[in-house]
């Protein structure tokens, strides 16, 4: 058969000023998966960058609509394709662009793996993502939703005495439990998020200049974060162990600090009852091929925080937890239906550090210590933020005293 494997972009990209980094790189990890299917012909189509893709990719024009994407995979002529929806910033929405392209080819009879669009339209506004799950009778914080344009709609109207709408704002508020979450309804990576211990502090941040668009305040749940992937195999889906992750000072995850460890598989967890909530809420969202989702323990209970469909920064970590790569994960379970090399925990730990950006000579001496099982660097060089520049991903594998002794040995090898 011929396979495409695609993922689109937004974006504009530029090569010079962004750069990514894999060791062992997607290449030579796509070339050891494909030797054990010799009678597939593999493609895969992307625009920049090659996130998840090998360097061998057809790379499109950046411009290109959806549709002349979806053209570009047609005149391959594939028997399958597959979607590898990935992440850019400021908004997490290319599984959305992903899934126009699937409903475009699958007009073509193009058996496509790619999640719906509406489990994509859910996932990106995180106020939709909020009501569903509220009406699903899933365990998810309290939450309100600010319209941006009528909680300041009143200030060219020098007949209105008072907002309405900001008292009936205030009035919700005062319903919620402190502190309160602040953040952007379809931001991504926890850029952005506040996080306030005080009704005053709250209104003062929605009348301050910060309050730039619609924004959503919830709850702060109280407890320890987590989050996992799921894949869709056949008839079921397959939901593999969570990982804990840490939090900065201000008590939320971020991208270039967190630390995911794992599989948690302690009794007290009940994650038997995790799973099966997550199959329920993968079922009502139509997942088609993997999800990751955030989540919360907290009074013995889980709570959803939020739904990305689409890989995720716990992508590698899974599939190295297995000794394989992505597309062996996504091919196996999404295509062939085959849980069995993965229905079992993996007996060895898996934790994932952050490391400041690096030059590629120490990532390769990096990769060389034992136990470092990849490294995923990004780099923006044109970034104005120290917190926009990038980080090192290293994710590293074996028992917890191998683990504690390769992280010392990278230490002493990033400080020489």
């Amino acid at each position: 058969m011929k396979i495409v494997f695609y993922s689109s972009n937004s974006n504009i990209f530029d090569p010079e000023t962004f750069k990514i980094d894999v060791l062992p790189s997607n290449q030579e990890q796509f070339r050891e998966f494909s030797k054990k299917y010799p009678e597939h012909q593999f493609i895969f189509v992307t625009q920049l960058p090659l996130m998840f893709m090998p360097e061998t990719s057809v790379i499109l024009d950046q411009k290109l609509s959806y549709k002349e994407f979806a053209q570009k995979i047609l005149e391959l002529k594939p028997d399958i394709a597959v979607a590898l929806s990935f992440w850019v910033s400021p908004y997490d929405w290319l599984s959305v662009n992903d899934a126009l392209i699937k409903n475009e080819l699958e007009k073509n009879r193009i058996k496509t793996y790619c999640n719906p669009l509406s489990a994509s339209l859910i996932s990106f506004d995180k106020y939709k993502t909020s009501q569903f799950l509220k009406i699903h009778k899933f365990n998810t914080p309290d939450s309100v939703f600010i319209d941006h344009d009528l909680y300041f709609c009143a200030g060219s109207h020098k007949e209105v005495l008072h907002n309405v709408y900001q008292d009936s704002i205030l009035s919700q508020i005062k319903n919620l439990k402190l502190p309160l979450v602040i953040k952007d309804t379809v931001g991504m990576s926890s850029y952005g998020v506040t996080v306030v211990h005080t009704y005053p502090e709250a209104m003062g941040y929605l009348n301050s200049k910060r309050n730039n668009s619609n924004r959503i305040i919830e709850e702060y749940i109280q407890g320890e974060h987590f989050g996992l992937e799921v894949y869709k195999s056949k008839n079921d889906f397959l939901v593999l162990d969570p990982y804990r992750f840490t939090l900065n000072q201000y008590g939320i995850t971020s991208p270039k600090q967190s630390t995911k460890t794992g599989p948690v598989t302690d009794k007290k967890y009940k994650i038997s009852a995790l799973k099966k909530e997550i199959k329920r809420l993968c079922s009502l969202l139509d997942i088609q091929t993997f999800c990751q989702i955030d989540l919360i323990f907290s009074g013995g209970k889980w709570f959803i925080i939020e739904i990305n469909p689409r890989l995720s920064g716990m992508s590698f970590m899974y599939a190295k937890s297995f000794s394989r790569s992505i597309y062996d994960l996504i091919f196996d379970l999404c295509i062939q239906g085959n849980k069995k090399p993965y229905s079992k925990t993996p007996r060895a730990f898996i934790k994932d550090i952050k490391l400041d950006v690096m030059e590629k000579e120490k990532l390769t001496k990096l990769k060389n210590i034992p136990c470092v099982e990849l490294l995923n660097q990004s780099n923006d060089l044109a970034a104005r933020q120290e917190r926009e520049k990038g980080f090192c991903e290293c994710i590293i594998k074996g028992s917890e005293g191998e683990i504690k002794g390769a992280e010392e040995e990278i230490l002493r090898m990033i400080e020489s």
